[in-house]
């Protein structure tokens, strides 16, 4: 769907791509309906539209409901409409309702239905969503049914895990007689460690305790089993785990921390009398321009501190407003409430004086760089397309074109040279981190390390960026990344649709990874934005009306971004459906902060 429709327009769509592809039996259709009508549901939730996310919500169950009331229970398990559809719409309904957090017993009701056509890894995988959500709700008792229950379907769950193992193992090894016991034995495995996840949760929730580590750890003991021979198990692990991440999540006390009651940097200025002078002229500022909104100075946001909101952040404006300093700031104050590791992609290198780390992508070695990776056969694969180009273009130009079809002819060759391009390019990456990884990614550090990513071409350092983020999150699900880890793209409109980087957004914070997301371009990615906090500096264009950060402005809102000073900002609390007018010193050193104060309240005051 195009980047830049309204998400009504979205819905539409949506609704119409999952009742084709319901009608067509199209399984993969039926898959990215539900997929993309989630996720118009969860922005409007998001944005406080709540009755648009409720009149939608409503729609899908509708939807959902015709396919479990038509659908042929006695049909083939992928035909049109049989069991599999029956048993994904339960799923979805369930779903859903546990993405929005409301209603958790009539998605246990929906997962029960799923059990009535779900066999081997996707009953048990039923059954541990259903104890999640009864857990949740303080039904133990209930659980415990549900435990004796899969205790008791013990040799009809394995003799379905066993069918499951043959019918997705694409080489074939499994089909001899000689390997009957291997498998048989692999399935039993899958099935005691599903159960000991069963029995580890009951146990855990009775103590008071969390079953995090003990529960991913018998999740990884069994992806080895995905990995050599049962892939199909893989992809059920992955929701298992990132639903068991974000179940732990939901258990923080948010009374205790938030994600944005934290001190301004530097600290030695917070005693300041400046700062309540300040605060009340930028009160009185503010509603001399006609806004009712509350006004904070004293406070940065701390990434992914509070589960019930967005996870990520996002921070827009023209260049020269303040965007790298506030960033600076929020990412010191992250490490010192939380120790977090932060990965930060700096094109231009503006972030040395904050590093511990540099690592060096790319280009000549520079003095700054404390790690240097020439990767001379990037330079080398796009010199020779680049020549390749140029021959081209000689060739071409001793026949008889106009100009004009002779510049569509060269944007032609050069889209199409530059997919192998990036192929290699990521290939390269591939091998420089399967055998450098920890001197790539050192995760373990808590050091904010830069990655100086030098490149002519920008195709080229968005997808060694797109690598490195990959490789990142892949850490993340098999637990080799055990702290809080931010990443900050600069320039992130370059990663716009990017797979990678919405892989981040949309399940990052389960694994314990966060975005900050900078760019001058309002629009750079919708699923970002909407996946995100937004803090908003001065911009000179107008938001379009198909724009996705539009919905969020009311008029005088819209006015008042022209107008905003350097260091100024508006940030969108998602939680608090709320604008909140910001300044931060344009500096991080106390006595230029100290100053800056005093020019801002000396500003403030002419202007009232």
């Amino acid at each position: 769907m195009s980047e830049h429709k309204t998400y009504e327009e979205r819905a539409y769509e949506a609704e119409e791509k999952l009742k084709k592809a319901i009608a067509d039996g199209d399984v993969p259709g039926f898959l990215d309906g539900y997929d993309e009508y989630e996720r118009v549901i969860l922005h409007f939730e998001g944005v406080g539209k709540t009755k648009e996310s409720r009149v939608l919500l409503s729609r899908l169950q509708k939807i959902l409901d015709v396919v479990i009331e038509k659908g042929d229970q006695e049909a083939e398990y992928y035909s049109k409409l049989g069991p599999w559809f029956i048993l994904f719409s339960y799923h979805f309904k369930a779903k859903i309702l546990e993405s929005l957090n409301i209603d958790l017993l009539n998605a246990v009701k929906a997962r029960v239905g799923a059990l009535d056509f779900a066999l081997g890894v996707e009953w048990i995988e039923q059954v541990l969503n259903i104890m999640m959500d009864l857990l949740i709700e303080g039904y133990v008792d209930v659980g415990l049914r549900y435990l004796k229950f899969t205790k008791n379907k013990k040799d009809e769950l394995i003799q379905e895990i066993v069918d499951q193992i043959i019918e997705y193992d694409e080489s074939g090894k499994f089909h001899r007689k000689k390997k009957k016991q291997e498998v048989h034995k692999i399935a039993e495995n899958i099935y005691n460690a599903f159960l000991h996840l069963l029995g580890l949760m009951i146990e855990r929730n009775n103590d008071g305790s969390s079953f995090l580590d003990d529960g991913l750890r018998v999740l990884r003991q069994l992806k080895k089993h995905a990995d050599v021979s049962f892939e199909y198990l893989e992809a059920r692990l992955m929701a298992l785990e990132a639903h068991i991440r974000g179940y732990q999540l939901d258990q923080i006390d948010t009374s205790e921390q938030s994600h944005v009651k934290s001190r301004i940097i530097p600290h030695t200025i917070l005693d300041s009398p400046d700062i309540p002078v300040l605060e009340k002229l930028m009160q009185s500022y503010i509603k001399k321009n006609g806004l009712d909104i509350p006004v904070s100075l004293e406070t940065v946001p701390i990434i992914g501190a509070n589960p019930a909101g967005s996870p990520h952040l996002s921070i827009v404006g023209q260049t020269g407003v303040g965007k790298t300093t506030l960033t600076k700031q929020i990412l010191k104050e992250n490490k010192r409430v939380h120790g977090a590791t932060v990965f930060i992609f700096d094109h231009h290198l503006e972030y040395a004086d904050i590093a511990d780390q540099i690592i060096q992508i790319g280009g000549e070695e520079r003095e700054e760089a404390t790690v240097y990776f020439g990767v001379e056969e990037i330079d080398a694969i796009y010199s020779q397309s680049q020549e390749f180009i140029r021959s081209q273009q000689v060739t071409f130009s001793k026949e008889d074109f106009s100009a004009d079809d002779l510049a569509t002819k060269m944007r032609t060759i050069e889209e199409e040279t530059r997919p192998g391009v990036i192929k290699f390019v990521e290939d390269t990456i591939e091998s420089l981190l399967d055998s450098e990884e920890e001197t790539v990614l050192p995760t373990d550090t808590g050091d904010t390390v830069v990655f100086w990513i030098v490149s002519e071409e920008p195709y080229i350092s968005t997808k060694i960026i797109s690598t490195l983020i990959k490789r990142v999150l892949h850490m993340a699900i098999q637990n080799k990344i055990k702290e809080k880890t931010i990443l900050v793209t600069e320039e992130a409109q370059r990663l716009k649709g990017d797979q990678w980087i919405r892989n981040l957004t949309s399940e990052g914070r389960k694994f314990g990874l966060f975005l900050i997301s900078i760019s001058q371009v309002p629009e750079f990615d919708p699923w970002v934005v909407s996946n995100s906090e937004v803090i908003l500096f001065k911009l000179r264009r107008k938001f379009s009306h198909d724009s996705d950060l539009d919905h969020l402005f009311d008029d005088k809102i819209r006015r008042f971004i022209p107008n905003l000073d350097v260091g100024e900002y508006l940030t969108y609390h998602r939680d608090l459906r709320s604008w909140v007018f910001s300044y931060n010193p344009e500096s991080l050193s106390p006595v230029h902060a100290k100053q800056a104060l005093e020019s801002k309240i000396e500003q403030l005051r002419k202007l009232l």
